[in-house]
């Protein structure tokens, strides 16, 4: 049967066509950049995977987001230079994008996710005066605008060839096709998928805009329209109808704006590269992609390693964070990221002792997550574990299974609950 009503396709697209990106939405959205804590709590969310975690060095150090072109290597300080709510809007935006075109994507994704990028970089632009959390509002809000139908296209079904069938041989108007095939708009989707996932006001307000909506929802309803005429060329008449709006909105010239969204246009096409869409560049109306579009090398996804250039890159950020007198929060965690991807240490846990008890600050590694909350140990003068024998050592201790011998007794119960809830055990104890 089917399925037929805003509901019913929410419930499919959301949990099953896309439950992991649902599920890295959400967490990322938990995170809300109060304390330092959250800022590790990001770098965690994103060290978890590599090729995020190589996409987010890679837009940090992108002429958009860094400017003096001086390397970022680890994730903390590409947080703390970009900014909490950059950086996770960034993580949003690839995550959809890897998402959507993980899998052998049809031409009416790619041609909207091209609409969407191109409608986005104006969008910012046209908010280019405000603040960088604002425009990374915009910038998320243009691009994922168009969600509901960007997730149906990249869904399974016979709803999806249905459609396509209809749009290319009725005389049905796009959105009375839709309507009739899915019992609802693409927008109500878009809108439903943006409250569950808390995609933002900014959003929302730009799919049914109030009466009287702010400079940022007009810039997003704007980017969206300019990317649509665009598409049927720079001189047609419904291109120059957006002009002139986009004129009127900031105040320049109509010849002036014409040359600046083409120049957008085009920047369009090196922020898709970076962003790992370069299957959408030729569909963005620039002047010419095709030579941004072959600099573009694959990402490399590296196993877990231990890699020494990484390490004297991060030890020179470190010693530039500490020249620019960074918070001693941000020092321990490129340390940490540091240990992690420098060394390749699957799991790191930097604990403060107080109380006489051990607690994690900061953690990085997979299977980690409720360290946080069960990672604390007492280290009182009475007591006798791993962690109080390494203190009075004052020098590294390095426990594995295989040599625990005769000092069993100082791997305690607790320590086991810790160790057991990770996928390997054994490798992971090398590290307590």
């Amino acid at each position: 049967m089917a399925l037929k009503g805003r509901e019913a396709w929410v419930e499919k697209l959301s949990k099953k066509e896309m439950p992991v990106l649902a599920g890295i939405v959400q967490e990322l959205n938990e995170l809300t950049g109060d304390d330092d804590a959250e800022v590790n709590q990001l770098a965690d969310v994103i060290l978890k995977d590599a090729n995020l975690t190589s996409q987010i060095l890679r837009i940090a150090n992108s002429v958009q987001f860094n400017p003096s072109s001086f390397p970022i290597n680890t994730i903390s300080r590409a947080i703390i230079l970009v900014g909490f709510s950059g950086v996770k809007a960034i993580c949003i935006s690839v995550m959809v994008i890897d998402s959507l075109l993980g899998k052998q994507p049809r031409e009416r994704l790619l041609q909207q996710m091209a609409q969407s990028f191109h409608a986005a970089m104006q969008a910012r632009h046209l908010m280019r005066q405000a603040n960088h959390e604002v425009q990374e509002e915009v910038f998320i809000a243009a691009l994922l605008f168009h969600l509901g139908e960007m997730s149906f296209w990249s869904s399974t079904g016979n709803s999806v060839q249905e459609l396509d069938s209809l749009l290319k041989e009725s005389q049905m108007t796009d959105k009375q096709a839709t309507e009739s095939v899915l019992g609802c708009s693409f927008k109500s989707i878009s809108k439903s998928l943006a409250e569950i996932w808390c995609l933002g006001e900014t959003l929302e307000q730009a799919l049914y805009p109030p009466q009287s909506p702010s400079p940022k929802i007009i810039a997003v309803c704007l980017g969206e329209q300019l990317s649509r005429a665009a598409a049927k060329g720079w001189d047609s008449p419904e291109a120059l109808e957006v002009i002139t709006k986009i004129s009127k909105f900031t105040g320049i010239s109509v010849a002036d704006t014409k040359k600046n969204v083409i120049d957008t246009a085009d920047e369009a096409v090196s922020v898709a590269i970076t962003y790992g869409a370069a299957k959408i560049c030729h569909l963005i109306p620039s002047r010419d992609n095709k030579d941004k579009q072959n600099d573009l090398g694959k990402i490399q996804i590296k196993p877990l390693k231990a890699d020494p250039q990484l390490q004297l890159n991060i030890l020179r950020e470190l010693s530039n964070a500490l020249t620019e007198k960074l918070d001693i929060n941000t020092i321990f965690q490129m340390v940490l990221e540091g240990m992690h991807r420098g060394i390749g240490l699957e799991r790191v846990m930097l604990g403060f002792v107080a109380q006489e008890s051990v607690t994690a600050k900061y953690i990085l590694g997979q299977g980690t997550d409720e360290w946080r909350k069960k990672f604390k140990f007492p280290v009182g003068k009475m007591e006798d574990n791993i962690f109080t024998k390494a203190i009075r050592m004052k020098e590294p201790v390095w426990y594995k299974k295989e040599n625990m011998g005769s000092n069993k007794y100082l791997y305690s119960k607790d320590n086991r609950n810790i160790r057991s809830s990770l996928a390997e055990p054994n490798y992971v104890a090398k590290y307590l």
